[in-house]
């Protein structure tokens, strides 16, 4: 498989883990091409050049030897993300149980747009549909087939919303799984050289729907801390 970057630990900037301490494994292609994606070295073929070939094995053990000894593996979180991790069908569940068997956690990011048997094994599926700013458009069966592979009780939803029809789309897509735990966050841009992105909208927006109490409103901690800087 290929492989964008491996790094770590750090804390994980956005979803259900936000805050935690996590292993990264940011795989390389990506079946998307989303108009505000923030990490196109790890999408665009362009960057290919610098991409590693690994196998499962390899970048499992390159993470534990990243881990700091006095850590260890056990309970300690990888985040595996993209690009689309799941686009590696055979690979990907080879290396969430090369990781498990080194007793870390694992949680994968993905959109939900490529079905992957490794949602079934995964300690956490992170999955993240694409909002009408991204300029893509939702497969709704294979959203529904990730959300099964991933089972209720792994999977939690994560959006990204850039205005209003990004804010409507989460709710419809929210809705149609309702047993998934929410996580939204406001899109960080760069105006005037500076980035911002408007959070008090955000909260409000939520805590003004009772029906959204059970969501969760983030900041993209990540930008907040490293502004949007690669790994390692």
């Amino acid at each position: 498989m290929k492989v964008d970057e491996i790094f770590g630990p750090t804390i994980q900037g956005e979803g259900a883990l936000a805050g935690a301490v996590t292993m990264f494994v940011r795989l390389g292609g990506c079946d998307y091409r989303c108009s505000w994606c923030d990490t196109m070295h790890a999408v665009d073929e362009s960057y290919a050049y610098s991409w590693r070939t690994m196998t499962p094995h390899e970048a499992a053990q390159a993470v534990a030897d990243l881990t700091p000894k006095a850590t260890g593996t056990r309970g300690m979180w990888v985040t595996i993300s993209g690009g689309n991790p799941a686009i590696w069908q055979k690979e990907l569940p080879e290396l969430v149980a090369a990781l498990q068997a080194m007793n870390y956690r694992v949680n994968i990011e993905t959109q939900g747009s490529v079905p992957n048997e490794a949602f079934g094994i995964a300690d956490m599926v992170t999955i993240s549909p694409k909002g009408p700013s991204s300029g893509m458009t939702l497969d709704r069966a294979k959203l529904r087939k990730c959300v099964e592979q991933s089972l209720l009780g792994r999977a939690v939803f994560k959006f990204v919303v850039a205005n209003e029809k990004d804010f409507g789309f989460a709710m419809l897509v929210s809705g149609w799984h309702p047993g998934i735990p929410v996580y939204v966050q406001p899109i960080t841009v760069v105006k005037d050289g500076q980035r911002v992105f408007d959070y008090r909208w955000l909260c409000e927006k939520v805590a003004r729907l009772a029906e959204l109490t059970h969501w969760r409103v983030i900041p993209q901690l990540h930008i907040l801390a490293w502004a949007g800087e690669r790994g390692r």
